[in-house]
């Protein structure tokens, strides 16, 4: 049987109602928010899939250029570990002329946790953290994966791929390493929570009616399903938050869908306009746009 690696959401806000509302409205995010939003640099940081399509982030990057924000997609090298690539992204805030927003996704939520665990003195220059279904908590497929006994090869090659393409990295998601690892710098990760305003965005393929939205990740997602973890296809929903974090959780998004063109229709930017506002940052008290008609 496979085991969720799911912590609940403690301490932190559900921030869902607040996301939910301003993703539905065109009004939401006014000159008032991008203006604002110009005095920082948003940095992106992409997770295993950056290898395989350019597209990752890429209706993110087109807004913020049309916008005039500074941004920049950090170069981490998506197939190697945390070790690796916490260092990149720490010289990526600690560089930056401005203070930064982070975006990041997947395993790079964990990339960015690590950099600002091991350097505490670049957490005040991060104004906000907007994690999409990161992998704080590891996945259970990772743990499949692993088990040469359990899954047939050319299946675990396939997934392995999108995992990073070696066993070393999908070592680095099993549930066990992510819950040692938790374990080990618990007081540290909870300082990092504790001072960066951050936002858990968690998702789950199935909606309220028992439909499960079309994904190309219907496979691990079934397999988690069945033992009734429900995830977005890589991610098991709890698994995306960590303690104390504030958080929004929806149903109907898969793990590609946020950052690049997948199955399902999903609006990218009308999702990183809504959790910019739903952020604890400066920009959630500015006014929304005036003479403008929602949908």
């Amino acid at each position: 049987m496979l085991t969720s690696g799911m912590a609940r959401p403690t301490g932190g806000v559900d921030l869902t109602h607040d996301y939910l509302a301003a993703f539905r409205s065109n009004c939401a995010f006014s000159a008032a928010h991008v203006a604002a939003l110009r005095r920082y640099r948003v940095l992106l940081v992409p997770g295993y899939f950056s290898d395989l399509d350019p597209a990752y982030f890429a209706d993110q990057m087109r807004w913020l250029t049309a916008t005039g924000v500074d941004h920049q997609k950090v170069a981490v090298r998506s197939r190697q570990s945390t070790a690796v690539n916490a260092p990149i992204i720490a010289a990526a805030i600690r560089t930056s002329t401005r203070p930064v927003i982070v975006i990041s996704h997947s395993k790079g939520s964990v990339d960015v946790l690590d950099a600002l665990r091991t350097e505490p003195a670049l957490r005040r220059k991060v104004i906000g953290w907007i994690s999409l279904q990161g992998a704080f908590f590891g996945s259970p497929v990772a743990d499949l994966l692993l088990d040469d006994a359990r899954l047939d090869p050319l299946f675990a090659n396939a997934v392995l791929r999108l995992l990073g393409g070696t066993r070393e990295s999908a070592q680095g998601l099993t549930t066990t390493a992510a819950h040692t690892y938790y374990r080990a710098n618990k007081a540290a990760i909870d300082a990092v929570v504790g001072a960066v305003p951050s936002i858990a965005f968690a998702s789950a393929l199935d909606s309220p009616s028992g439909i499960h939205a079309k994904t190309t990740l219907e496979i691990p997602h079934e397999l988690m399903w069945r033992d009734g973890i429900r995830n977005d296809g890589l991610v098991p929903l709890g698994a995306a938050v960590l303690p104390g974090m504030d958080f929004v959780q929806v149903s109907g998004i898969d793990h590609i869908a946020p950052v690049m063109p997948a199955m399902l229709r999903f609006d990218r930017v009308r999702m990183t306009k809504a959790l910019l506002l739903a952020l604890r940052t400066p920009l959630r008290t500015l006014p929304q746009q005036v003479d403008c008609k929602s949908d």
